[in-house]
């Protein structure tokens, strides 16, 4: 029997195997680093059965993967229905669900709680996609929404006009093709809704991966671009003017250093109003002042539409904004100390 049959007959039992049988034993482990790990480091490849092995998900399945863009650190990805496995095996699982929100639905978002209703006529513009996972343990499910203009990654830019690539054969920047975010963009939204939902509520089994959705390919050919551009005629070479593109780590950490300066937020300031009486920090006014944040700061819409450079100075500035705000005492340690003082009997003079 050839090496190559040899090799396809392994891989095809491998999906049937049990997570023991694929992530400790040697010639599993030998197989799964020669087909879907040749480009890691030893620390990488490390990584990656370390993530197979606590979340029990099966390479060969294409459950999850690692994926590396030339010099930089190796991503772990776990697809839309890995997530569901791990997830749905771990005795904390209860439920979640998830679904497509647009324009004209009824959405409120009260507490942590979701009221969603609409007819199946007449939805308007897609908005973005909801998830909600309950954990046994819990009393209330974890919540999250994406919005949809932030994660597109279909061929329109934010002005409606068609985005360039790189092809790789040509050499030269050309119109890019429709994506599945083009012809099914409700789909597409509501895999990544899902994806950090489940990240979110078991964060001890998903920490450090991400979902095949929010992968960002312009990365790979920007890399190739950027190499071609230093060994081709610049004259050849439409310049096309871009920016690295911030990448899924510095996205997560943009979000996860937002949220902590959210609820910092609603925990110092409490009773912060705007001009018509409206408090200023609520959980379902995060999103909106997200936006509102990035336009104002960085000129952009959304926080994928920003370079690498523009999300680590906003993650920089939350930062800074996080340590102004925890020098701040609670209003309950205030109104604690209030009470104290006037509990205390004034000295006879």
């Amino acid at each position: 029997m050839s090496n190559k049959k040899t090799a396809l007959k392994a891989t095809k039992a491998m999906t049937v195997a049990t997570p023991k049988m694929i992530w400790q034993e040697q010639d599993a482990l030998s197989e799964i680093k020669k087909i879907y790990g040749k480009d890691l480091t030893e620390g990488e490849f490390t990584t990656l059965c370390q993530i197979g092995q606590a979340t029990g998900l099966n390479p060969f399945l294409r459950e999850i993967w690692a994926v590396k863009y030339g010099g930089s650190p190796a991503s772990i990805f776990i697809g839309r229905d890995g997530y569901r496995k791990a997830a749905q095996r771990d005795p904390e699982y209860d439920y979640h669900l998830s679904d497509a929100v647009y324009q004209n639905d009824d959405f409120k978002v009260e507490n942590g709680e979701v009221k969603h209703a609409y007819s199946v006529q007449d939805r308007g513009t897609l908005i973005g996609a909801y998830c909600t996972i309950k954990r046994r343990s819990a009393t209330k499910p974890v919540f999250t929404f994406i919005d949809f203009k932030e994660y597109y990654q279909g061929n329109k830019d934010e002005e409606g006009k068609v985005k360039k690539r790189y092809d790789r054969y040509k050499k030269q920047y050309v119109d890019m093709g429709e994506t599945l975010w083009d012809s099914k963009p409700a789909t597409m939204v509501k895999k990544v809704a899902e994806a950090q939902g489940l990240r979110m509520a078991f964060q001890s089994m998903f920490a450090g991966t991400y979902a095949e959705d929010e992968q960002w390919e312009e990365e790979a050919e920007f890399q190739e671009a950027e190499t071609a551009s230093k060994s081709t005629d610049s004259a050849k070479l439409p310049d096309p003017k871009m920016e690295k593109k911030i990448q899924p780590k510095t996205g997560e950490s943009l979000m996860k250093v937002w949220n902590e300066l959210w609820e910092l937020s609603i925990e110092k300031m409490p009773e912060e109003a705007t001009g018509n009486g409206e408090l200023k920090y609520t959980p379902e006014k995060s999103d909106a002042t997200r936006r509102l944040t990035l336009r104002k700061l960085c000129g952009k819409k959304s926080s994928t539409a920003l370079t690498e450079l523009e999300g680590k100075e906003f993650i920089k500035r939350c930062k800074e904004k996080i340590k102004e705000l925890k020098k701040l005492p609670s209003p309950e340690k205030d109104q604690e100390a209030s009470r104290e003082s006037q509990a205390k009997p004034a000295k006879a003079e």
